[in-house]
């Protein structure tokens, strides 16, 4: 028994080694496609944010201003853009990301004790150099009014005592859990990592049937004495093997040199992944079984990858989606899959906790196995309207 599915598995190791994109697409794309998007996001923390300062007061507090920037490490001053006009220029062009005007009357209201105001302009076009800017220029301007008030009230005789129950008369005491540091490698990396992962496991394995389909080969499958749970597993395996050991490598490559936040309970990972692979395994040998060829897998697969991330909610709450799209979102194995590494990693809960979402993908990938091993030997009439793609004669023989 054992020996009929290790003979087909050999037969699709051949096959798959024979083939010079499906081998690139199984054992490389991953941990290309991993590599370059650690590329993209190994910064995690945007900092030296390109930031003009138009300084119309020109007196030494509002050198301390532009001093209090210099010294943060979130900004980089350029320092050739020194009036407004310039300014709208380099905004213009993306020479600049944010801008911070000192107004001419600075120092006399602060002397004064009157109001005072510095305005911060912003490139939001891109919500990231946004969010971060508007956070960054914030603690800047707040820290420096802080020492700014102490530094009076120090001035008018007040006790470094005195001057912290003034000053603290209403503290907020801010605390952040799970990503401490804002980290957009955190926040986004291991959902793309999991796309990769499941749109190149389920495209490998799915051209696999479609294969032997424009070869003329699938025949001798159906007719031969060989049940259908040992194809379906003899045809399987590598895909198995290999799609898992992609997810433990691409988890310990992003751990390592992209410094994703993977914490929690290693059974919890191991399952997840054990889960998530015998999903979108048998998920793509039936949509082997029941495509006509090669061309209509990947239509259909690549026309599905950017939908089955966007509606997964990773990225946008799943509250602000409408529920139409909650619904559909549901039933896709990636969007447990993603949530419940979330959780698992970022915020190392326990199975008490996730159990839902194991017990969901346990049952989806009990659905797709049970259909995948007891699929109908029948042949399906061949499509000659539609392109191929893998044509050839070639059989492995033993």
């Amino acid at each position: 028994m054992l020996r009929q599915i290790l003979k087909l598995a050999y037969y699709e190791i051949l096959h798959i080694l024979k083939d010079p994109i499906l081998c690139l697409m199984v054992f490389i794309a991953p941990l290309a496609y991993a590599s370059l998007f650690g590329a993209v996001y190994v910064a995690s923390v945007l900092n030296d944010i390109p930031l003009a300062i138009v300084n119309q007061d020109n007196s030494e507090l509002s050198r301390d201003v532009v001093a209090a920037y210099r010294n943060d490490p979130h900004f980089k001053i350029i320092a050739e853009i020194e009036s407004y006009e310039e300014l709208e220029a380099g905004m213009k062009t993306g020479k600049v990301r944010a801008g911070v005007v000192i107004p001419a009357d600075f120092s006399q209201k602060l002397s004064q004790n009157g109001q005072t105001e510095i305005l911060t302009v912003y490139d939001a076009s891109n919500l990231i150099w946004g969010y971060n800017i508007r956070k960054n220029t914030l603690e800047v301007v707040n820290k420096f009014s802080a020492d700014h008030t102490a530094a009076q009230l120090a001035g008018a005789g007040l006790s470094k005592h005195e001057i912290q129950n003034v000053m603290n008369t209403i503290d907020c005491n801010i605390t952040v859990w799970y990503n401490p540091t804002f980290s957009y490698v955190n926040f986004l990396f291991m959902g793309l990592i999991i796309m990769i992962l499941h749109q190149l496991g389920i495209l490998g394995v799915a051209l696999t049937i479609t294969r032997e389909k424009e070869r003329n080969t699938w025949l001798q499958y159906l007719t031969a004495a060989i049940p259908a749970w040992k194809i379906t597993l003899g045809k399987c395996l590598p895909y198995l093997v290999v799609n898992f050991c992609n997810y433990v490598l691409l988890i310990w490559l992003s751990s390592q040199f992209v410094h994703v936040k993977i914490q929690g309970s290693v059974f919890l990972i191991i399952l997840l992944g054990l889960l998530f692979d015998l999903i979108i395994t048998f998920a793509g040998f039936l949509i082997s079984v029941y495509t006509p060829n090669s061309l209509m897998v990947t239509r259909y697969i690549m026309l599905l990858s950017v939908p089955f991330f966007m509606v997964s909610g990773y990225t946008w709450p799943h509250t602000h989606i409408p529920e139409l799209l909650n619904g559909m979102a549901r039933l896709l194995p990636s969007t447990w899959m993603m949530e419940g590494f979330r959780l698992v990693t970022i915020k190392n809960l326990t199975m008490t906790e996730v159990g839902p979402i194991f017990l969901i993908m346990g049952l989806m990938a009990f659905l797709f196995t049970g259909l995948s091993l007891t699929f109908r030997k029948q042949s399906l009439p061949p499509n000659t309207d539609d392109l191929a793609v893998n044509c050839g004669s070639t059989y492995p023989r033993e």
